[in-house]
Parts: C-alpha cells; sequence; structure tokens
C-alpha cells in the first residue's frame, strides 16, 4: 500500500492563500502547520462526514462481533458489571451503568 503525502502550508499562509487552501482542500485533506511542525488537518466538509460515518460503521461493526463472540463463548450468566469490563478491556472504552441508563430514558 502507498500512502501519498498530503499538502503541507504553514499556518502564516492562510491569510494571504485562503482561497487556494480551500480549494485544495476540496480534493485532498491539507497539512497545516506552525513553527514547522504539523497542527491541524483540513478537509472538505463532505470528507469529514464520509470519514466519520465509516469511523461509526467500523465501531458498531466491532461491536458487535464482541457481542457475538460473547454470545458463542458463554457458558454461563454473567453480570452486567463483568460485560462492561469486557468491554472496556477489548475496547478501551468505559462505559458506566448509569451511561445506559441515561441511553435508554
Amino acid at each position: 500500500m502507498v500512502v501519498k503525502a498530503l499538502p503541507i502550508m504553514p499556518i502564516s499562509d492562510l491569510r494571504i492563500k485562503t482561497r487556494e487552501l480551500i480549494a485544495t482542500a476540496r480534493k485532498e485533506p491539507v497539512v497545516i502547520t506552525q513553527r514547522g511542525r504539523p497542527q491541524v488537518v483540513m478537509l472538505a466538509y463532505e470528507s469529514y462526514n464520509e470519514m466519520v460515518a465509516r469511523l461509526k460503521a467500523l465501531e458498531d461493526a466491532r461491536d458487535a462481533l464482541i457481542i457475538d463472540r460473547a454470545l458463542a463463548t458463554a457458558g454461563e450468566f454473567y453480570s452486567i458489571e463483568e460485560a462492561l469490563a469486557d468491554y472496556e478491556a477489548a475496547t478501551g472504552v468505559k462505559i458506566g451503568l448509569e451511561d445506559l441508563r441515561r441511553e435508554h430514558e
């Protein structure tokens, strides 16, 4: 897999080359640097929305896989607290009982 280098623009060029930056960002992400170090990436709004949607779909697929594996390997009942601990261990995301209650209110 070949990774293409993104265009880079110093933050000082933002005011001078705003139109150019926006035009480039509509085609591909642009790295904005400050003092020679990457700070932010500018990309088209549609691209951002697509990226967020893909990320959500991947997270949903991961969660479904975790649940499927848990159901396939479950030999006996275990508590919701244990299930949440397993979820946190698998994903790095901590969810508490109060979070679940709020979501279903």
